[in-house]
């Protein structure tokens, strides 16, 4: 059976999460949809069609509703919001400012002429989607109004109105705004590109640019396509989208991000991925994939919003219909219950956590952090352990040559020896070995590597081999040398001639230049470091005491299922985020509070994890991106929760009234979205 295809479309006139509930659920029944997702954030929809053709009556149940489903990238129409009706509500408003004073006997008609045409568009939205939720802010301003309408107080109705369709057109510009800053990332990528042909060099547009095409980027210019340079050195600054405040050396053979910019220099590039399909569009596709997932906070504000609207509600009938039966005084208490319908609706209140949340994954996709859910943002703030992997993490990954212990013969021929070997073998330590500087190899044949003991090559008719030091019976004294460098945390490797040992060469896997910052800034944010890894004790304390790392914070010897079990145990006490980058790191990434893998490890790790990093010095960022996104969210509540309770005081009081509830209502959703939008300026 064909696995359904996924469409995504912009969804316009979305300007609230109500809506996006309202219009996930319309597409949900259409036949042929097997699934849709709808993110209020990015103002998209996702959908899974089993039947291509089931789009048309998509669309016809959204138009249905008042929304208007967009091919993505397709061109949007004119401007956001209402703005036409808040501009004719405006006008008539103004027009019964002017006949009000000029013909007094006219009454108060001319305020209530403005107030119907100001809720007829409201009216009619509310009325298209009254089945999927009869309780819509259109639907409770409309009542409102027309309640107003019917005790005498048309100029406030009018007022209501009116400001209510600014409130939406404000709203609509505001979170216009927010996904465009949101998703801005493809922004960084040039017009166009210099492309190398027979003819020379000529400028071509960026959608012209194909895979194995060479381009120039001259200084000043930005990188118009995930690439591998050529030719020509360069300093290239990559903080855009990593976080790195200084610009990288790149050279012939170093890969280079679309988006980019050449600072100096100039670089000559094959292009390895099309401009539309690079680095920058996936972080995007994931920042907007992470948005689908809701955290425990944005559900629990679901939950609430769902149960808040309804209350107030009941309470609103209380006050119209039970309170005169005991005080008197109908119409004043109907006043009092029309201005609790507009502080009923909770479009603030389920803004206030998504809003942050999408803020937070996408100023993590300019600092180099790749959220894949909110609930791993979320999670992330509350950890306070911090298990890290040692090899591709804390290290670079690739072992160096760094010294050569000569047992007998010169230290170029051992190397020289070592090299001819080493041409026949794919282990991280020959390929070290082929990288030292030094003499050229000698010439070799006969290549073989047998596992578990080393490789083998014969040199001059001889049998040479780079062995294991425990493969071979050695001298005393040679024991107690290998036992030495292994003390200072060496790698050791044995070359032997005709079974006489000719040297030891000794490997280290050099730290990460940027790990003892990262851990230093990570302690400072009062985490826990444990160093987790399966190397041997003497290699993992060597590199831990050369990152500042206590004894007692380094546990080697590991196997896969030891370092399950290790962040287990420290799940169970506070939390634990893992650091990782293998095959064998993938079940503890999974089973940790937040998994966090670096994007140059393997796939089985990145899949496992909750989040990317881009390099290391990424997760400090990352942990203060999440409680700066955490504090965020608390503050939005306390804005939403704290103006609807005090104005739904404040009316029961008689203190204040309808047009009041209005802005308080637009009025926080608007102040929740701008507090959010101060996390893409955050420092982190």
């Amino acid at each position: 059976m064909e696995a359904p295809r996924v469409r995504v479309y912009r969804v316009e006139g979305l300007d609230c999460a109500d809506c996006a509930r309202k219009v996930e659920k319309a597409l949900g029944g259409v036949p042929g949809v097997v699934r849709a997702e709808v993110s209020f954030q990015s103002g998209k929809a996702y959908l899974h069609l089993a039947v291509p053709e089931a789009v048309k009556e998509a669309e016809a149940r959204v138009a249905a509703l008042g929304y208007r489903l967009r091919p993505e990238g397709a061109a949007s129409r004119g401007l956001s919001g209402p703005w036409p009706w808040a501009l004719a509500s405006g006008g008539a408003l103004l027009l019964a400012l002017v006949l009000s004073r000029a013909l007094p006997a006219w009454g108060s008609w001319p305020y209530a002429a403005a107030a119907l045409l100001g809720v007829l568009p409201l009216a009619h939205k509310a009325l298209r989607g009254v089945r999927q939720n009869p309780f819509s802010m259109q639907a409770l301003v409309s009542l409102s109004t027309l309640g107003a309408l019917f005790i005498g107080a048309h100029a406030e109705a009018a007022v209501v109105v009116f400001l209510f369709l600014v409130g939406e057109v404000l709203e609509a510009y505001s979170v216009a705004q927010a996904r465009k800053a949101l998703f801005a990332l493809s922004e960084l990528l040039p017009r166009r590109a210099y492309r190398l042909g027979e003819a020379g060099v000529e400028e071509v547009p960026l959608e012209a640019l194909r895979v194995g095409d060479r381009v120039r980027v001259p200084p000043g210019e930005r990188v118009p396509a995930d690439g591998v340079v050529l030719a020509g050195e360069a300093l290239v600054e990559e903080g855009a989208f990593t976080g790195e405040p200084l610009p990288q050396a790149k050279g012939p053979g170093e890969r280079v991000l679309g988006g980019s910019l050449v600072a100096e220099g100039s670089l000559d590039l094959r292009v390895e991925r099309l401009p539309q399909e690079g680095f920058l569009a996936e972080m995007e596709r994931l920042a907007e994939e992470a948005l689908l997932r809701k955290g425990q906070a944005e559900r629990l504000v679901d939950a609430f919003s769902r149960r808040y609207t309804p209350a107030v509600l009941l309470l609103a009938a209380g006050v119209a219909f039970l309170l005169p039966l005991f005080q008197g005084d109908f119409l004043g208490h109907l006043y009092k219950a029309l201005a609790l319908l507009l502080i009923a609706c909770p479009c603030a209140l389920v803004v206030s956590v998504p809003a942050a949340i999408a803020a937070g994954v996408a100023r993590g996709a300019r600092a180099g952090v790749l959220f894949k859910s909110g609930a791993a943002l979320e999670r992330l703030a509350g950890v306070r352990h911090l298990a890290l992997d040692k090899t591709g993490t804390l290290t670079l990954g690739r072992p160096r040559l760094v010294r050569v212990v000569p047992l007998g013969v010169s230290e170029a021929e051992a190397l020289a020896l070592a090299k001819a070997v080493a041409q026949g073998s794919a282990h991280p330590l020959a390929r070290a070995v082929r990288e030292a500087e030094g003499p050229h190899p000698l010439p070799a044949e006969g290549h073989r590597t047998e596992p578990g003991q080393g490789a083998f090559a014969r040199v001059g008719g001889k049998a040479i081999g780079l062995l294991r030091p425990e493969a071979l019976p050695l001298p005393p004294e040679v024991q107690a040398q290998a036992r030495a460098l292994e003390g200072e945390g060496y790698s050791l490797s044995l070359l032997v001639r005709e079974g006489e040992a000719l040297a030891l060469l000794a490997f280290r896997d050099a730290p990460r230049p940027e790990a003892r910052e990262a851990l230093a800034a990570l302690r400072a944010l009062g985490l826990r470091l444990h160093l987790l890894t399966g190397d041997r004790k003497e290699a993992a304390l060597g590199l831990g005491g050369a990152l500042g790392l206590a004894e007692g914070e380094v546990r080697a010897g590991l196997s896969p299922v030891d370092k399950l079990r290790a962040v287990e145990a420290l799940a169970a006490q506070g939390g634990v985020a893992m650091v990782g980058d293998g095959v064998n790191d993938a079940p503890a990434l999974a089973r940790a509070t937040v998994g966090l893998a670096v994007l140059e490890g393997t796939e089985a790790a990145l899949r496992a994890a909750d989040v990317g990093l881009l390099s290391l010095s990424a997760l400090p960022r990352a942990f203060r991106l999440s409680r700066k996104t955490l504090a965020v969210v608390r503050q939005n509540l306390l804005l939403a929760v704290g103006l609807k309770g005090v104005f739904l005081l404040t009316t029961l009081w008689g203190i204040t009234g309808l047009w009041p509830a209005v802005l308080a209502d637009n009025g926080a959703l608007v102040l929740v979205t701008l507090n959010s939008l101060r996390l893409l300026l955050a420092r982190v």
